[in-house]
């Protein structure tokens, strides 16, 4: 007697399970990561928001693992999760992530000020663009359109906004960039400037 296999489907998702998931890479950063989790947790829920704050360990070797297992009864939205070395945690993240859109940004600009990020959520949840990028303080894409350019991505420290943003221009994204290094032009492109004029 032959065995009769039956497959059933499986069941279609229902979409994102977030409005948001924050990506948070962390080095050893235990005097920043629990104010950053706190203070985004606290901001999100301003806003009305379902979200995820997914916390990346990039090779912590400090207390920030003790740091954010104290914050796990206040933040029950915050999942740690662990990068295969430094530069890796957005593209981990960017991976894991079940939001609608993604905002990354460092424990030390999340624990200083999420001012922007809310309008920036607001703008793209309505469709306003795929990607804003606030040079060297956050950026926040749409998973869905943005996920391959965070493929592989090596991420670390005051630069990583800016290489975002040229991973998402290079998609042909809708990006919008703000803040006050967005035009700035470095010190060799200031020297070679000054040596035309």
């Amino acid at each position: 007697m032959a065995a009769h296999l039956v497959l059933t489907p499986l069941p279609m998702s229902e979409g994102p399970r977030f409005d948001v998931s924050v990506i948070l890479p962390f080095g050893d950063d235990e005097e920043a990561v629990g104010i950053a989790v706190r203070r985004t947790a606290e901001h999100l829920r301003s806003l009305g928001v379902a979200f995820e704050i997914l916390a990346i360990d990039e090779d912590s070797g400090d207390n920030s693992h003790a740091v954010l297992a104290l914050l796990r009864a206040e933040v029950p939205e915050l999942r740690v999760t662990h990068a295969p070395g430094r530069g890796k945690g957005v593209d981990v993240g960017a991976a894991r992530a079940q939001g609608t859109l993604l905002v990354v940004a460092t424990p030390e600009v999340a624990s200083a000020s999420l001012d922007g990020v809310g309008e920036s959520v607001r703008r793209l949840l309505a469709n306003e663009g795929d990607a804003e990028v606030a040079i060297g303080r956050f950026t926040v894409a749409h998973r869905v359109r943005a996920l391959v350019a965070f493929r592989g991505a090596r991420l670390v420290g005051a630069a990583m906004h800016r290489r975002l943003a040229k991973r998402l221009q290079v998609r042909n994204l809708s990006i919008r960039l703000s803040g006050g290094a967005a035009g700035a032009k470095s010190p060799v492109g200031r020297l070679r400037a000054f040596a035309r004029w």
